[in-house]
């Protein structure tokens, strides 16, 4: 009798870790939409932009961290069903909770890996631009990049000059193997277009006034689509008053 009770008692102390630990991770997950929509407003504007936005540090370190979280109590989850599959104390309730942040945490990592290979796409294609982006970027104490990132791309264009050297720079004259050659007027360094065309939203409730010419302006409403050059309101992206789509 003595042994049954034990092992009621083992189980019941399962059971109410398992629901402290569901509460505390509903409570972490209290905030997920904020931190979704901000992810997906994130990688929008990183997709539609034709340059690389300044990394969002805070953001990512709490949609890294609450993805940490959710795992850690999925994992303990798990080993609580196995130990106790055969008991029925497993509910199919329990299971269905398990599956729906299970179904959460793919959509959050996919959102970050978007959001990630799109940025790493841009470190590709303007390797030495961002190089120097970020050099300058250095002495102003400004983050455009994560440190990842910045590893990431020196790094490549390691590889990339080797590459080249091997291939064809090696027989050239010295004169023409800058690969950051900005004289005789045509630039080697390819940057982005910064005066392309993009779709955007407004979503503050403070109009916004964009100038088109000497004359001609152009007032932002709230919640109104537009199609402007990116230049004239890359900085209203960037504090948060307008959204690309």
């Amino acid at each position: 009798m003595a042994s049954n009770m034990d092992i009621d008692d083992i189980l019941q102390e399962f059971d109410n870790s398992s629901k402290a630990s569901l509460k505390k991770q509903k409570k972490l997950s209290s905030s997920t939409p904020n931190i979704y929509d901000e992810l997906v407003t994130a990688m929008l504007n990183e997709r539609m932009a034709p340059e690389i936005l300044p990394y969002k540090h805070e953001l990512m370190t709490q949609v890294l961290e609450q993805i940490s979280n959710q795992q850690q109590y999925l994992l303990d989850s798990h080993e609580y069903g196995d130990l106790n599959a055969q008991s029925g104390v497993v509910s199919g309730d329990f299971k269905l909770q398990l599956m729906i942040i299970e179904t959460d945490v793919e959509r959050i990592n996919y959102l970050v890996r978007l959001y990630l290979r799109t940025r790493l796409s841009k470190i590709d294609k303007f390797t030495i631009h961002y190089i120097n982006e970020t050099a300058d970027a250095e002495e102003s104490n400004s983050s455009l990049l994560s440190r990842e990132e910045t590893e990431y791309m020196h790094q490549h264009f390691k590889i990339l000059t080797q590459l080249y050297n091997n291939c064809f720079l090696k027989k050239m004259p010295h004169t023409l193997t800058l690969l950051d050659d900005t004289t005789g007027g045509e630039s080697m360094i390819v940057t982005p277009d910064v005066n392309q065309p993009v779709f955007i939203k407004s979503v503050t409730k403070a109009g916004i006034i964009i100038p088109l010419g000497e004359e001609d302006e152009l007032e932002l409403e709230e919640n109104g689509i537009y199609v402007v050059k990116y230049s004239l309101i890359r900085r209203y992206i960037e504090i948060g008053d307008v959204v690309l789509i």
